[in-house]
């Protein structure tokens, strides 16, 4: 009987499993009452480990203290396809369920159904699966044709998702992100198993798949840390009206002194939107903004914004400027600011803490944050949620952001 050992790749590939398994319920801790979504994350790190923990128990020859676990880990590739594809689903239109989510899961009910006798049987008493004509040997031995085969079903499947995560999508580069991964264990998987008919083949090769789930875990691991933004989607409607307080926002430009004509910059003095039009391209944009809140998009780009009202971005651009008097990015971080005021007023720190705020109004950080809402009010605000704290009488001791007002 060979004996068990650990090299250097399958010390590595455990730690890296035993990451997996400790950032897995992190995540779902930290989403809170939105944890659907981030649970087809939570579950494919935890497969992912579990597979790869199984793999280097088989390289270290350690699996033989287990026997009862060989052949039934070979069921999660089955698993990984429908992951992967409803949460990108999910992401791409949250309030939607898209249809029957229960037929992604009949493969794999199938083939545990399939081998559930024979993992229920003895280890000593079970036949081989490596060799043999058993029915359960054929079946393990067509198991990985099977699972690539849908492996590369569901990777199309991303692929087609690809138009809904365009430009201004919240999620556009981790879903990105999320497609590469899933390709890369496919390739992998695909390799492997071709390669191994080939008389050249070695079994180090193998490691190529463990690399690809390795990459996953570290990727999920590290944003969950250093932008946790992308494990906290945007919250379906009937969420956002239980979460967020009922308030209008609207911008408003400063007031031109008395008897003075309105002020118009000379780069727009050749453009072909009239002022009255203008006028009217503001008024769809505070409406489009006070029903979507776009705003809460952290990568919204005045391209994309443009393109959803019907305009280019000069037009966009000038609408801001002349009818707003603020560009771009000030229109949206006073959006942000406003909102941000509003959530700190009707929550308490134990409700929300200030990074919570931060993501839930669409900044990427505490650091852009803090400026632009002391910029805004004067405080920073950890001072604002305390001098709410301290008003007892519950009277503002401070005006709302400047040039923002409740509809």
């Amino acid at each position: 009987m060979k004996q068990p050992n650990l090299d250097q790749w399958t010390t590595g590939f455990a730690l890296v499993a035993f990451l997996g398994l400790f950032v897995a319920p992190l995540l779902y801790l930290q989403a809170g009452r939105r944890h659907a979504p981030v649970g087809y994350v939570v579950a494919i790190l935890t497969l992912y480990s579990l597979t790869l923990l199984y793999y280097v128990l088989w390289w270290s020859g350690y699996l033989q203290y287990v026997p009862y676990l060989n052949g039934g880990v070979e069921l999660f590739t089955l698993l990984f396809g429908p992951l992967f594809y409803l949460y990108l689903r999910r992401l791409a239109a949250p309030a939607g369920r898209g249809p029957a989510s229960w037929a992604h899961w009949l493969p794999f009910a199938v083939g545990a159904l399939l081998s559930l006798p024979w993992l229920l049987t003895p280890p000593l008493q079970r036949p081989p699966l490596l060799r043999g004509g058993n029915f359960f040997a054929l079946f393990h031995q067509a198991l990985p044709w099977l699972a690539l085969g849908q492996l590369l079903g569901y990777g199309r499947a991303l692929l087609r998702l690809r138009p809904a995560f365009g430009a201004g999508h919240p999620a556009a580069h981790w879903a990105r992100w999320l497609t590469a991964c899933y390709w890369g264990f496919v390739l992998a998987n695909g390799s492997y198993y071709v390669l191994a008919q080939l008389p050249f083949f070695s079994r180090s090769w193998d490691y190529g798949i463990s690399l690809a789930m390795s990459a996953f875990i570290f990727l999920v691991a590290v944003l969950a840390f250093v932008q946790p933004q992308v494990f906290q989607p945007v919250a379906e409607p009937a969420q956002l009206a239980a979460d967020t307080p009922a308030v209008e926002l609207a911008v408003t430009a400063p007031a031109p002194a008395a008897g003075a004509p309105p002020a118009e910059p000379a780069r727009y003095q050749h453009s072909g939107l009239p002022p009255h039009v203008a006028q009217e391209q503001a008024r769809r944009l505070q409406l489009l903004m006070q029903q979507e809140r776009l705003y809460r998009r952290p990568e919204l780009r005045l391209d994309a914004l443009a393109e959803r009202l019907g305009l280019s971005r000069h037009h966009l651009s000038q609408v801001l400027n002349e009818q707003l008097g603020l560009n771009f990015f000030e229109y949206l971080n006073a959006l942000r600011v406003a909102e941000a005021q509003e959530l700190l007023r009707a929550t308490s720190r134990r409700q929300r803490n200030i990074i919570e705020v931060a993501y839930a109004v669409g900044f990427n950080n505490k650091v852009s944050f803090n400026k632009a809402f002391k910029q805004a009010t004067g405080l920073t605000p950890s001072e604002f949620r305390q001098q709410l704290t301290d008003n007892t009488d519950g009277d503002l001791l401070f005006p709302l952001t400047p040039g923002l007002e409740k509809g």
